[in-house]
């Protein structure tokens, strides 16, 4: 996760540089390297020569709960934009009334006045989401097939007429015939 959060912080840093087409590598001066090391320590050392190995498996683990630091919009983690609160992003409240300061930052009071309150989660039980429900009919597919003995992967599925084949080769072989000869290849 540590590679992978140094990788795209360097992606987003280095927009507008350039890609070395052989490696795939970030082309950049030893300044600009220098300034990353400092600021991430091991980042040279593991992508200046070589890019992340594993990228498209690592964005699929990692990419919900990465945090680059480089914007700073965080996803709310919901889903739900909705219920942001009694006010708009802009700031104003519900009649439509600008509290904001114009010519500077108000006082802590004032501020913590215009603060919304906090979403608390009820308590109980959580509703399902998709993939929830996915999984669970997964698992109940599995369950039925484990049940059924026949179909299930460690059953022996019985093939009469492979069995019999190697019954009358068995016989061949044991008759004299030697394999490659023609006996045997008719059998």
């Amino acid at each position: 996760k540590k590679k992978y959060t140094q990788w795209k912080t360097l992606n987003l840093r280095a927009t507008g540089l350039g890609r070395d087409p052989n490696t795939g590598c970030i082309v950049a001066d030893d300044d600009w390297w220098k300034e990353q090391e400092n600021a991430m320590p091991g980042c040279t050392s593991n992508f200046r020569f070589l890019p992340l190995e594993h990228e498209d498996q690592m964005r699929i683990m990692f990419e919900a709960v990465i945090v680059t630091n480089e914007t700073s919009y965080v996803p709310t983690g919901h889903g739900n934009d909705d219920e942001i609160g009694e006010g708009d992003v802009a700031g104003n409240d519900v009649a439509g009334n600008d509290d904001r300061e114009i010519g500077g930052i108000g006082t802590s009071t004032e501020r913590r006045a215009e603060k919304r309150a906090a979403h608390h989660s009820p308590k109980g039980k959580k509703k399902k989401t998709f993939r929830d429900q996915c999984m669970k009919r997964l698992v109940e597919a599995y369950e039925i097939k484990a049940q059924s003995s026949k179909q299930s992967a460690t059953s022996q599925v019985v093939d009469l007429v492979r069995d019999e084949i190697g019954s009358m080769l068995e016989q061949v072989i044991n008759d004299g015939a030697e394999e490659g000869s023609d006996e045997h290849f008719y059998a």
